[in-house]
């Protein structure tokens, strides 16, 4: 009788939880789009389809993400903060390096499978690609049509090897390879169509490319036959992500000249015009889901990765993008680089909830249990720093979370900085750790990610980029501090530190209590995994592609990639 019992638990977890009327989900996330890059945060990048779908959403006033690309999407994936998956990178993955979603940790994608829906990527991944199951297609989505590392040409889809962010340095000695871009002796490919990879493309805008995947997967909910399964879709756009390239249609950049208050080709110019076209595939997106009779149906979440990369330092000159009126952007921890551009709409969201702002707190981790639970999809096991979010999104419920450890830094070697008691000092490359407890903030070390002696002397990541004008507004306090406090609730542009303040002695004590504790493994904290190239890795030895590389797959994968 018992193993009948336990039979029939058994069978029950494979139940399909799904039909064809279960809500579609649409998970956008945009690289490198700054606070005040769109309309609606009062940019002056013209992006009007983005301002309708988050004015006639629900705005997300306070959503968080890691000031890195690898550490929000990781997060964003597994629910989990990345110092807990070893994903807390001061350098995300770089090219050739090992690491990636750990085996075994559910994602988003294996959550909506499990429940029996269609789960599809299109974008950028950066969380993992030595093996075909750190790959998207071994984590949960039947389908990936994009790049793996962190970045590529928007025409040749190549990404060199000698990388400006760490230096200059040149993660692999090679030659002209046969998918190298005229005059450039270092790169090498990288577009995927699931395992093959994708060079008959080579030329074409990358969100071109895009949209007409898009429309693959998206027709045949139109048709007279639809699919049975419902849809679980994440589209991670490419822009507005370096490196600076117009989209080909002169239109784009005649509209932006007049916009950003100059004739000529300036940096800010071409970045608005990929802003303006991520608008447009943003636009047809939903056309697509309205014209195949699925709009009613989805719910779209929407969010950025990190702040814009604003202009600073000789290594990245040509960013452009604006944060204003916070301060910072990516790379850093403050608001600039961790307060996210967010949303959710559709025309599945409740009608009461749609144009209003919530300031609810939420974080990267909490959009997987927030989708499942709009979804009616069970949750899978492992552990979660997640919450479900979906009842503050859509009805204002109280929500629970009030604390969020933005990047926490710790040294597995020891050593102790002089400022600060214990042993919070780096993970192998970050020296900072920043924590909220609502309303309050607190900043231990130096909050900049150390990519090299010219962008440590430079100031201009340490303060405001205006919209008009594009001018730099230097801080008032000193550029480097031990140790920073501030009151977000009346001090949004983190312009005011009071951690010297002897009014908030007890709590700035309370707070470091709290860094402390996320820094210990009691809390769950790992080490960073292994993020160098391997000399497998060179693509020289992959067709001059970055493929996956790994000599021992998990059970079951193919080792092999299609060229």
């Amino acid at each position: 009788m018992g193993a009948l019992v336990g039979l029939a638990q058994a069978l029950l977890t494979c139940i399909i939880w799904v039909d064809a009327k279960s809500p579609n989900v649409v998970l956008l996330v945009l690289d490198d789009i700054g606070w005040a890059d769109v309309g609606y945060h009062g940019g002056n990048f013209p992006t009007p389809n983005i301002d309708k779908l988050a004015k006639t959403g629900v705005e997300l006033d306070r959503m968080y993400v890691m000031p890195q690309c690898s550490p929000t999407r990781a997060a964003i994936m597994t629910g989990r903060y990345s110092f807990r998956t070893g994903l807390q990178h001061f350098e995300t993955l770089l090219p050739g390096a090992t690491g990636g979603i750990p085996s075994g940790t559910p994602t988003i994608a294996d959550t909506f499978k499990s429940a029996g829906y269609a789960t599809h990527m299109v974008g950028k991944w950066h969380i993992g690609y030595s093996k075909w199951s750190q790959t998207p297609t071994g984590k949960g989505f039947e389908s990936h049509y994009g790049y793996l590392q962190g970045q590529c040409d928007y025409y040749n889809r190549s990404i060199g090897t000698c990388n400006s962010s760490a230096g200059g340095i040149c993660l692999y000695k090679v030659n002209k390879g046969k998918h190298s871009p005229a005059g450039d002796t270092s790169a090498a490919y990288d577009f995927w169509d699931d395992r093959r990879a994708v060079y008959e493309d080579f030329g074409r805008y990358t969100v071109d490319a895009y949209e007409s995947r898009l429309q693959r997967l998206l027709m045949p909910y139109g048709s007279a036959s639809p699919p049975e399964k419902p849809l679980f879709l994440y589209f991670a756009e490419q822009q507005l992500h370096i490196p600076l390239q117009a989209p080909p249609e002169a239109k784009y950049l005649e509209k932006c000249r007049g916009v950003v208050g100059s004739g000529d080709l300036t940096n800010r110019t071409v970045l608005c015009s990929m802003a303006s076209r991520l608008d447009d595939s943003v636009g047809r997106l939903v056309s697509m889901l309205q014209n195949y009779g699925m709009w009613n149906n989805t719910l779209i979440f929407a969010t950025s990765e990190n702040g814009g990369m604003t202009q600073w330092s000789d290594i990245w000159p040509a960013s452009a993008s604006s944060n204003w009126p916070l301060r910072g952007g990516k790379t850093t921890v403050f608001e600039g680089g961790v307060r996210a551009m967010a949303f959710v709409s559709g025309g599945a969201l409740p009608p009461a909830a749609r144009g209003t702002q919530r300031s609810t707190l939420m974080h990267a981790v909490d959009i997987l249990p927030t989708l499942a639970s709009f979804a009616g999809v069970p949750l899978l096991g492992g552990d979660r720093d997640g919450l479900d979010a979906w009842p503050a999104i859509a009805s204002g419920a109280s929500f629970a979370r009030t604390e969020i450890p933005l990047n926490i830094g710790v040294n597995p070697l020891g050593g102790l900085p002089s400022f600060f008691p214990g042993h919070l000092v780096n993970d192998g490359g970050l020296n900072y750790s920043a924590l909220i407890s609502w309303p309050w903030k607190v900043i231990v070390g130096d909050p900049y990610i150390p990519l090299g002696a010219n962008m440590a002397k430079d100031r201009r990541r340490d303060g405001w980029w205006t919209v008009d004008g594009y001018e730099y507004k230097p801080p008032p306090d000193d550029f480097k501090v031990p140790m920073r406090l501030y009151n977000l609730e009346n001090d949004e542009s983190e312009e005011h530190n009071v951690a010297g303040q002897a009014e908030h002695a007890e709590l700035l004590k309370s707070l470091l209590a709290r860094v402390e504790y996320y820094a210990s493994k009691e809390s769950g904290w790992v080490k960073p995994q292994f993020n160098m190239p391997m000399p497998l890795g060179n693509p020289r030895f992959h067709n001059w592609t970055w493929a996956p590389f790994h000599l021992l797959e998990e059970p079951g994968e193919a080792s092999e990639f299609v060229i």
